[in-house]
């Protein structure tokens, strides 16, 4: 299928000049570390191991100090020492003397302890005068001299006893903190009102490094260095996350629905009341996504050590299905938390369809079958689908649907009913193809218009825009309307991403805003629908906007591998076998959900088949 497809409308997307979307890496710090640096490192490990040994042999490594890569002129010099189940230890001097620091750091009471784990230290340079600053006027929101940019902003707070405080840049990613609010209420919690009230505030920025096993790490907001996107760093990023879920699975094939690294617990912020150990809030929908994302994995490596777990995910899918008579027929619907969710059983469906296809295992296809006739019952003579057909425990009629509204779960039906389209009689495969013209044509033409309020900018239907590329391997759904759809709201999302040449940090570049100056929205489930509109772009045979798509998803996915609970990147956590490999929601925010995990994991699996082909053809690259 060739252009005739695409209006000449949306028959590009705008990105003639690919400045915009190169390199992002180079617009950050741009530290390159020296031989002496890792001497360096070796010495200050030592020490630390060592303390009580060494405190007197502190002054000696000045010199060594001198010879590094670091700041040598600085302000203060704040060094942070870290290992798991410690409380961190932080000393802080204004000097221009590493040594005196570093000798505050031996003295500590605590760092024996410390030293004897696996630690990592952590070295912040002031290199400006702070300037003063009104805690409670300054705002992420606010320009110019108010404006406080979360995770590379700090605070010395001098309080009314004299004693001086410091809230780091980094410490926002540290304490999981994202807005104003958060950081006045962690300090709050940590000093009190009327202390902050009575206390002085300056602000300041620092250039931050931490050390890893075998040389420094240089932070920014907290996190170490991305650099350049490569295929190495995704399939790394895919190898955690999947290895995050498998470690984590339980017997029963449920999957760690949320942790906080920060805390070390799984107490969901969204249902605080509900105890993780004795009643756990637990989402079935997003369950499937986390097989869903083994699957991915497993197709690319074809290893075959996720099966299992994926088997027993889908056996505690199964346990939570309901079955009924659905027109003379028996039909299944998936109940969980008192809902039977039209999202729930589409995602079970994708889950079944896709594991039959990637094995050959047809145990679950008669389950799959009753899911599919549930999901077809639930379409209506208008095209719109019944959003819950159980809600707390009460069946919803079609005239009440309209109260029980939910604007994704209409694709993710989509995506299931196509995936599932192969295993249909021919008969049901012109009853279904008959019931997806009549759904889509409501979810297009009539829902932009009877729930307008629902739509965003960035759009969000990443499922929609997934399930009409897996609609196009089916002959009789291809139609020009649907292509444009998906055509049209990739353009819109490249239109609301930041770029290189316009993102406020170098970090915000290929994440998404709502409005220009929005804090960075780095977000896998939209980078999943741009990667849809991608393959979809293949599947015409529209080369030039694959090329166009491409350049926009390399800035994307670069952006979401700073949200990757690497190695590194987990160097303050208390717990960091439970944190390795989640994948968080949001830059400085350390809770993480299965979900979080799957739109990113996924992403990136299914991203990397076409890693070498779109590399050698893409602009931004300049092979083309």
């Amino acid at each position: 299928m060739k252009n005739n497809f695409i209006s000449a409308e949306t028959s590009a997307i705008k990105s003639a000049d690919q400045q915009p979307f190169m390199a992002p890496e180079k617009q950050e710090p741009g530290y390159q570390p020296n031989p002496l640096d890792y001497s360096f490192l070796q010495s200050v490990s030592k020490a630390i191991r060592n303390c009580t040994e060494t405190i007197s042999d502190s002054v000696k490594l000045e010199p060594d100090f001198a010879q590094t890569s670091f700041p040598k002129h600085f302000e203060r010099l704040t060094l942070v020492l870290y290992a798991p189940g410690h409380k961190r230890i932080l000393v802080s001097r204004q000097t221009h003397s590493f040594s005196e620091v570093f000798e505050r750091l031996l003295l500590h009471p605590r760092t024996p302890a410390l030293g004897r784990e696996p630690f990592r230290l952590q070295m912040d340079f002031i290199l400006a005068p702070p300037s003063p600053a009104d805690f409670y006027s300054v705002g992420t929101e606010q320009e110019g001299e108010r404006h406080f940019e979360i995770g590379i902003d700090g605070l010395l707070i001098h309080g009314p006893d004299n004693m001086v405080h410091l809230f780091l840049p980094g410490d926002a990613y540290v304490r999981s903190i994202m807005g104003m609010r958060q950081l006045r209420d962690y300090l709050t919690r940590a000093y009190g009102e009327d202390y902050l009230r009575q206390a002085g505030f300056e602000r300041f920025r620092s250039e931050s490094f931490i050390s890893g096993e075998k040389d420094w790490l240089q932070l920014y907001r907290g996190y170490p260095l991305v650099g350049p996107l490569t295929r190495q760093k995704i399939e790394q990023a895919v190898e955690l996350a999947v290895g995050h879920i498998l470690l984590n699975q339980e017997k029963s094939g449920k999957f760690l629905y949320y942790y906080d690294a920060s805390l070390d617990s799984r107490r969901d912020h969204e249902h605080p009341t509900r105890d993780p150990l004795t009643n756990p809030y637990y989402n079935i929908l997003r369950h499937s996504g986390g097989a869903l994302t083994c699957i991915y994995h497993e197709k690319c490596t074809h290893r075959g050590n996720a099966l299992d777990s994926i088997r027993n995910a889908i056996g505690y899918l199964l346990k939570q299905a309901r079955t009924y008579d659905c027109n003379g027929i028996e039909g299944a619907y998936i109940y969980s938390e008192r809902k039977a969710k039209l999202g729930g059983s589409g995602v079970a469906l994708y889950l079944l369809a896709e594991y039959q296809r990637l094995t050959g295992d047809t145990q679950y296809q008669e389950w799959a079958h009753r899911l599919a006739r549930h999901l077809l019952s639930q379409i209506t003579a208008s095209g719109e689908f019944i959003y819950y057909s159980i809600y707390l425990d009460q069946p919803v009629t079609e005239q009440e649907n309209h109260e029980y509204f939910s604007f994704y779960y209409p694709g993710e039906a989509i995506c299931g009913l196509a995936k599932y389209y192969p295993l249909a009689s021919a008969e049901d495969q012109r009853m279904i193809t008959g019931k997806l013209h009549k759904a889509l044509e409501f979810l297009i033409e009539v829902r932009p218009v009877t729930r307008a309020q629902h739509y965003t900018s960035p759009p969000s239907d990443a499922w929609l825009m997934m399930g009409i590329k897996e609609l196009w391997d089916i002959e009789a759904m291809r139609k020009p309307q649907y292509a444009e759809f998906v055509f049209s709201d990739a353009r819109k999302m490249v239109d609301h991403m930041y770029k290189v040449t316009d993102a406020p940090c170098p970090d915000y570049a290929g994440a998404f805003y709502y409005t220009y100056g929005d804090y960075p929205y780095a977000d896998g489930a939209r980078c999943e629908g741009l990667l849809g509109a991608y393959e979809l772009a293949l599947k015409i045979g529209d080369q030039d906007k694959a090329r166009q798509i491409w350049d926009a998803l390399r800035l994307a996915a670069w952006s979401v591998l700073h949200l990757v609970n690497t190695e590194d990147a987990i160097y303050f956590a208390p717990n960091p076998r439970v944190a390795l490999g989640g994948i968080r929601f949001k830059y400085t925010r350390q809770w993480f959900r299965i979900d979080t995990i799957q739109h990113v994991a996924s992403f990136f699996a299914k991203l990397l088949p076409y890693w070498e082909s779109a590399e050698a053809n893409s602009v931004s690259t300049g092979r083309k």
